[in-house]
Formats: structure tokens, C-alpha cells, sequence
């Protein structure tokens, strides 16, 4: 994917999220990761990027196009992706399968059969077949996120947008859905995710997007970002966070 960004702010109430913004990753990079300290506007950006908030100022262009600013183009711009958010958002009082498989049917116009066969599909991929008839309720925080994911990339979207995917995980939870993210990447999904796993952008990711105070502090190839920070600010962050 080729992703240019220029100038983008965003604002809620006396808190800049977003502070101006601006980052051109023009080759067919396959994993971009926004990386950065707690409430440094990682998430804001990766929803800006994926059409779930506007922009006070500034403008988003993905492969080519612009984020539309039109509710029915924007509309078709987010079907057209697949997210995933810190909380898993699934409907409480259905079964895995039907969380999986409403979503192609009430929002892409899939055949009830069509969509039952693909979450089957999907299910056996990430290991699921065994809970599919249980409701979330019945399922860890590892399965139901792993029901989540399903539910993201069971439309075959052109990008899937992953918002700090592992954060409401224990250890051996975060490992199988990271597992699960690198199989898809194997698989050729692209993918843009903000995260706190650095081992993982380090070693997945394209490219590296460094946020604080809702600034791109700096950002590039990942080697590079990792290997060799330029900024006070990521080399004290990465001192931190990859400490142990």
C-alpha cells in the first residue's frame, strides 16, 4: 500500500489528538505499525486512516485515492476494509458463528448459506471450528479476539486496520493472535496496526510510524526506526519499552 498524509489534525474538545500530521510511505509496503506512548495518538490516526473520524484539517491518501469525505463514499470505504479494536466488540447474545457471518449478510449483502460457509471457513483457519456454536460469554479473551479478527478478514477486505489488537490480553493470549496476524501477513493481507509489541513491528512490519503528543516524531523503513532512532523521544521510548 502507498499511504500519503499531509498535514492531518484532530482535535476532541481542548485535546489535540492528532497534531499536524504529515508522512509519505510511497512504496507497496504490506504492514505499516504506529507506534508511540499511551495517548500519543496512535489510535486517533489509525481511525483518520481507516474513515471512522474526520479530520479537522489535512487529508489522508491511501493507493492512490483520497479518504472520502462524502458519508456514501465513506461508507463504501469502510466495507471495502476490515478493523479491529482494543475491545473485541462482539454481539453478546450471539454465537461465534453468527457474529462472524451477520456481518456478511446485514452489511455486504451476502447469502445467509454464503456467509455460514465462509465463517466455517474462516473458523477452521484460526482454529475455531470447536466454539463456533458458543456464545462470547463462553469464550477467553485469546478466542473471542480470535472471533474478532475472523470477523474482520472474513469479507476479504482490501486493507485490515488493527487497533492495538493484544492490549486486553494475558501473554499466552497475546501470542495467539499475534501468531494469527503474522499468518496473515504471510498470506499477503496488508495491514495497518498501532501497537505496544515492539519485537513484533520490529520483526512484521514495513514500515514504523513513531506518535507522541500526537506528532510523527519520526518514521521510516522498520530496521532503520529500530536500529538506529534519531529522536531523543524514540530512543527513550524504545529504552523503555524493549527493556526486558
Amino acid at each position: 500500500m502507498s499511504i500519503e498524509i499531509s498535514q492531518l489534525s484532530k482535535r476532541y474538545g481542548a485535546t489535540l489528538a492528532v497534531d499536524s500530521v504529515s508522512v509519505n510511505f510511497y512504496e507497496d509496503d504490506q504492514v505499516v505499525a504506529l507506534i508511540g506512548p499511551s495517548g500519543g495518538g496512535k489510535s486517533t490516526l489509525l481511525r483518520l486512516l481507516g474513515g471512522l473520524e474526520s479530520p479537522d484539517s489535512g487529508k489522508v491518501i491511501l493507493d492512490g485515492s483520497a479518504v472520502p469525505a462524502e458519508e456514501e463514499a465513506l461508507r463504501q470505504f469502510r466495507m471495502g476494509n476490515g478493523f479491529l479494536f482494543q475491545s473485541f466488540n462482539l454481539f453478546p447474545h450471539l454465537s461465534a458463528i453468527e457474529n462472524i457471518s451477520l456481518p456478511l449478510v446485514k452489511v455486504h449483502g451476502w447469502a445467509e448459506n454464503d456467509a455460514t460457509d465462509r465463517a466455517k471457513e474462516i473458523a477452521d483457519r484460526f482454529g475455531l471450528v470447536e466454539h463456533l456454536e458458543k456464545s462470547p460469554g463462553q469464550l477467553s479473551g485469546g478466542q473471542q479476539q480470535r472471533i474478532a479478527l475472523a470477523r474482520a478478514v472474513a469479507h476479504k477486505p482490501g486493507l485490515l486496520f488493527l487497533d492495538e489488537p493484544t492490549s486486553a490480553l494475558d501473554p499466552e493470549m497475546k501470542a495467539e493472535v499475534l501468531d494469527l496476524i503474522e499468518e496473515l501477513r504471510l498470506s499477503g493481507q496488508r495491514i495497518v496496526l498501532s501497537t505496544h509489541e515492539m519485537g513484533f513491528a520490529k520483526r512484521s512490519s514495513d514500515k514504523v510510524l513513531f506518535l507522541s503528543g500526537g506528532r510523527n516524531l519520526e518514521s521510516g523503513q522498520s530496521a532503520a526506526v529500530f536500529e538506529n532512532p534519531q529522536s531523543k523521544e524514540l530512543r527513550d521510548f524504545l529504552a523503555k519499552v524493549m527493556k526486558w
